[in-house]
């Protein structure tokens, strides 16, 4: 009788460590805690973050691993719900490879209050049209404020450029005159 009152002991020791563990970071939260949508035939992710009090909107693109930036072509993407949607402009890291982007910026005023709570993605290199639940990006977005404030600077100077870099902003002769930056707003 020992051995089984040992054995019944033993097991729900087991049981209560296996429910205090603390859980691993759920799939459908990325590395910023933004909302994950599969692209890349699933074989990587991007992630949406949103910025309710400005309507900012980030992707970021990860390898499956969910902790390597996966650069996707560097093509915009397009970010919507319902009949609003917004371009985000490829805005490339220092380790991008040339052509490619792991990081995506836009902005748009349907996005501003956070009541936003179901979307689509397609273009650039994700793939196919992806719908996907808008929850985790604005809580997400909120808790990143500094990046919001080092994107704010990209969008002054138009797509793809670093802050403090010569003749990249808007109307100079690389984009043309009226060129608007990352506002890709519809």
């Amino acid at each position: 009788m020992k051995p089984f009152v040992t054995g019944v002991i033993l097991a729900g020791l087991f049981a209560v460590a296996g429910c205090s563990q603390t859980p691993q970071q759920s799939a459908s939260a990325g590395p910023s805690g933004g909302d994950l949508v599969p692209i890349k035939g699933g074989s990587a992710y991007a992630e949406l973050l949103a910025n309710a009090d400005t309507g900012e909107v980030l992707v970021n693109t990860w390898d499956k691993d969910l902790k390597t930036r996966r650069p996707i072509e560097k093509e915009p993407i397009t970010v919507g719900s319902g009949d609003n949607s917004v371009e985000v402009t490829p805005h490339p890291t220092d380790t991008d490879p040339s052509g490619t982007c792991s990081r995506f910026y836009g902005e748009a005023n349907w996005v501003r209050g956070g009541g936003v709570h179901s979307g689509w993605m397609h273009g650039g290199g994700t793939g196919d049209h992806r719908t996907f639940d808008w929850s985790r990006c604005w809580q997400a977005g909120q808790s990143h404020g500094p990046m919001w404030e080092e994107m704010g600077q990209h969008r002054r100077m138009g797509p793809g450029h670093m802050p403090g870099g010569p003749g990249h902003g808007p109307g100079s002769p690389e984009h043309g005159p009226g060129h608007q930056g990352g506002r890709g707003e519809r």
